[in-house]
């Protein structure tokens, strides 16, 4: 897959904003359109990073595999999504997939674990912005999609926003301070 520099980092951007937004976009996920959901290619690829990126084994940890974290991914924050961003996102999954056929012969969906982790190490120390970008932020994704379902607070005690136990009203946004 052939991307240009500019496309490249412009995508990586697109993935880090991404990030840092996932907590809030649940309540404002929009319509679930063909377009909006997760191909086949971008599914398998937060699969595999879930399985790499949340080793539960020997913990008490929730296993992801028993929780639906695709779909809240999906749903909290891809689904949100403008189509030209959601469209960028998709290429940079495409490229981050692709990425690996370089230093490891196959592309990410077909290495193995043990590789796949390696594969995200290099990206996510690479003197390259967007491959640094790429990594961390569709790593960060997945985790977090994990992280917001409330059945993986249970097992480190977390029951919860406190704003919801001691039942604060929501005072809406901070207006921005003037100049």
């Amino acid at each position: 897959m052939m991307i240009s520099r500019r496309s490249f980092i412009k995508t990586a951007s697109i993935v880090a904003a991404a990030v840092s937004i996932l907590p809030t976009l649940s309540a404002f996920a929009g319509e679930s359109t063909d377009e909006a959901r997760m191909t086949d290619l971008e599914r398998s690829v937060f699969h595999k990073l879930l399985k790499i990126s949340l080793p539960t084994d020997g913990s008490s940890l929730v296993d992801p595999a028993t929780l639906p974290v695709l779909q809240t991914l999906e749903n909290a924050l891809l689904v949100g999504m403008a189509p030209h961003i959601r469209q960028g996102l998709r290429g940079g999954i495409g490229y981050f997939n692709d990425g690996a056929v370089k230093d490891f012969g196959a592309t990410f969906l077909n290495l193995s674990d043990e590789d796949a982790i390696r594969f995200c190490d290099r990206w996510a120390a690479s003197d390259s912005p967007p491959e640094r970008a790429l990594s961390m932020g569709l790593k960060k994704l997945t985790v977090l999609a994990y992280w917001a379902i409330p059945d993986t607070w249970v097992p480190l005690g977390y029951g919860g926003p406190v704003s919801d136990k001691w039942k604060l009203p929501s005072l809406g946004n901070t207006p921005e301070p003037k100049a």
